[in-house]
C-alpha cells in the first residue's frame, strides 16, 4: 500500500489497525481499481453479472438499485448512527459524516432502458439526509453539489464511465464540500480549527495518463464491448516540509470510509490540500462495510491513544440499507445491531465510570500458581490453547458492564472470552488481538441471553507470554440504549 507516494506498514486487525507511517514526501492519486462488492453481496448471486451496460458506453453497479423494502433497515442504520454519534460528541469527538451520491442518480441519463430510476431511488438520498440531521447527525450532502455541478456532464464528469467511483473530479468536489460543510459548522470547524495546520501544494500533470479506474469491466455480460478507454490528468499532492521517516505526527482528523476514500481514488489527498491537513485515513473496502470498519479502528491503538478531534465517516449511499445484522454479508461480518453499538461504545469511553459489579482473578488456571501473579495482575511466560485465567463477578453483569485491561498475547492473535453463569447460557467471544510483545487496551461488553454472566474465562491460546492487568469492569452511558 502506498501513502504519499512512499510504503507504510499497515496491520489490519479485528483488535485494531495500526499504522506505521514513514517519510511521506509526494502523494500520487493512484488510479487503481478496487473490485469489491458492497457488504459481500456478490457471494450470494455470484451467477449475476454484477456490471451493467448503459449508454453511451456508460457502466453501472447493479446494486445501486433500491428498493423501497430497504427502508425499514436503512431506519436502523440511521437510529444506530444517531446513538453512536451521541457517544462521540460525550467523548470529545466530533463526527461529520458524508455519502458518495448513487451514480446511477448521478448520471441516470445514460442507463439502460431497462433499468429505470425510481421514485425511491431519486429520493434516497434526501430521505437519508433529512432523518439524520432529525437525529442530531451531521450530514455534508454530496448529492446536491454532484447534480449541480457545471462538470457533470463535462468533458472531465464526476465518475468515472467505466467503474463504479469517482474519478480525481469527483474527489475534488466531494473534498471542497466537506471541507464548506466543516467550515460552516460551528461545533466541526472549531474541531478542525484545534487541528495543527500543514502545508500542502498542488502539482497538475502536463499530459493526460491512462486511467485504470475500470472495475466494471471485469463484471459484466458476456460478449459486452469494447468501450473506448478513458484518460485522466495526474495530480501530486505534496508536503512542505516533508516528513522525515521517523516523523509521526499526532494526526486530529480522521477519515473512515469506503472504497472512495481509498488512496488510489484521490479524495484523501483532495481532503489534505483543501483542508492544509494531516489525515489518518482507515477506510475500508466494500466487503468489509462501514460497521467493521469503524468497530476495527475504535479498537485500534490509532484511537486508543489519539482519538481524533474530527471524525469524518464517508459511506457509499447504497450501503445505508445495511446495518450490521444485514443477512446478505459474509457471516464473519454479521452483528447483532445492539452489540455493535455496545462494542463501539465501549471502546470510544475516554474515562472508565465504574460499575457497581466489581470482579477478581480466582485462583483456578494460570492464576492458581502463585509464580504468574505480580499483585493483581497476570503475568506468566509461555501458554497453550487450553490455559485460561477465570474472573468472577460479585453479581452478574448487566448488559451496559464492559471490562476494561492491559492485555499481552505474545504471539497470540485471538483472545477467547467464555462467559458462564447460572440461568445463562455459555457463550465465547473471540476477539483478534496484535499478537505482539507490547500492552494494549481491552475493552468488551459480554452480553447474554439471561440474567448476565457471573464468570468469564480467558483463554490467551498459544503464545509466547501472556499478561492481563489493570482488570476493572466499567459502566456504559444509562442512556446508550434508551
Amino acid at each position: 500500500m502506498l501513502l504519499y507516494g512512499l510504503p507504510i506498514k499497515f496491520e489490519v486487525t479485528d483488535w485494531g489497525e495500526r499504522q506505521l507511517f514513514h517519510n511521506r514526501n509526494v502523494s500520487k492519486w493512484l488510479c487503481c481499481a478496487l473490485l469489491t462488492a458492497p457488504l459481500g453481496i456478490a457471494t450470494v448471486r455470484a451467477e449475476e453479472p454484477e456490471g451493467i451496460v448503459g449508454k453511451n458506453e456508460w457502466l453501472f453497479n447493479k446494486y445501486e438499485v433500491l428498493k423501497s423494502s430497504d427502508a425499514a433497515q436503512t431506519a436502523q442504520s440511521i437510529e444506530l448512527i444517531g446513538r453512536f454519534n451521541k457517544v462521540l460528541m460525550a467523548n470529545g469527538v466530533s463526527l461529520a459524516m458524508t455519502m458518495v451520491p448513487l451514480k446511477m442518480r448521478i448520471y441516470s441519463e445514460y442507463l439502460p432502458d431497462s433499468v429505470k430510476l425510481t421514485d425511491y431511488m431519486a429520493g434516497n438520498y434526501e430521505q437519508i439526509s433529512k432523518a439524520l440531521q432529525a437525529g442530531g447527525v451531521t450530514l455534508i450532502d454530496l448529492n446536491t453539489p454532484f447534480m449541480n455541478s457545471p462538470k457533470r456532464n463535462s468533458d472531465t464528469p464526476l465518475f468515472y464511465r467505466l467503474d463504479s467511483h469517482w474519478n480525481l473530479t469527483g474527489a475534488m468536489l466531494g473534498a471542497e464540500t466537506v471541507k464548506a460543510g466543516i467550515v460552516a459548522n460551528k461545533v466541526l470547524k472549531g474541531a478542525l480549527d484545534a487541528t495543527p495546520e500543514v502545508a500542502y501544494k498542488m502539482n497538475v500533470g502536463k499530459r493526460k495518463l491512462m486511467s485504470k479506474g475500470r472495475n466494471l469491466l471485469a463484471v459484466l455480460p458476456r460478449n459486452s464491448g469494447p468501450f473506448a478507454p478513458e484518460q485522466i490528468t495526474p495530480v501530486n499532492v505534496i508536503r512542505v516540509p516533508a516528513l522525515s521517516e521517523d516523523s509521526r505526527p499526532a494526526m486530529g482528523i480522521t477519515v473512515a470510509g469506503s472504497s472512495s476514500s481509498q488512496e488510489w481514488t484521490g479524495f484523501l489527498d483532495a481532503l489534505r490540500y483543501v483542508l492544509q491537513r494531516d489525515i489518518l485515513n482507515v477506510s475500508v473496502n466494500g466487503d468489509v462495510g462501514p460497521w467493521v470498519g469503524m468497530e476495527r479502528y475504535l479498537r485500534s491503538d490509532a484511537f486508543q491513544l489519539n482519538a481524533p478531534k474530527l471524525l469524518i465517516w464517508e459511506w457509499a449511499e447504497l450501503t445505508v440499507h445495511a446495518p450490521p445484522d444485514y443477512q446478505y454479508q459474509e457471516p464473519r461480518y454479521v452483528s447483532n445491531n445492539t452489540e455493535w453499538l455496545l462494542r463501539a461504545s465501549a471502546w470510544v469511553q475516554a474515562a472508565c465510570k465504574p460499575s457497581t459489579v466489581t470482579a477478581r482473578l480466582a485462583q483456578v488456571g494460570l492464576a492458581a500458581n502463585a509464580v504468574n501473579m505480580k499483585g493483581k495482575d497476570v503475568v506468566t511466560g509461555p501458554t497453550n490453547e487450553n490455559e485460561f485465567i477465570e474472573i468472577t463477578f460479585d453479581k452478574p453483569l448487566e448488559k451496559l458492564d464492559y471490562l476494561v485491561a492491559r492485555a499481552v498475547t505474545n504471539g497470540s492473535k485471538n483472545l477467547i472470552l467464555e462467559g458462564m453463569g447460572p440461568g445463562t447460557t455459555t457463550r465465547r467471544f473471540t476477539l483478534n488481538v496484535p499478537g505482539d510483545d507490547a500492552a494494549h487496551i481491552l475493552k468488551t461488553p459480554l452480553p447474554s441471553n439471561g440474567g448476565g454472566f457471573s464468570r468469564v474465562r480467558v483463554y490467551p491460546g498459544k503464545s509466547d507470554a501472556f499478561t492481563l492487568k489493570d482488570l476493572q469492569i466499567c459502566r456504559q452511558p444509562e442512556d446508550l440504549l434508551k
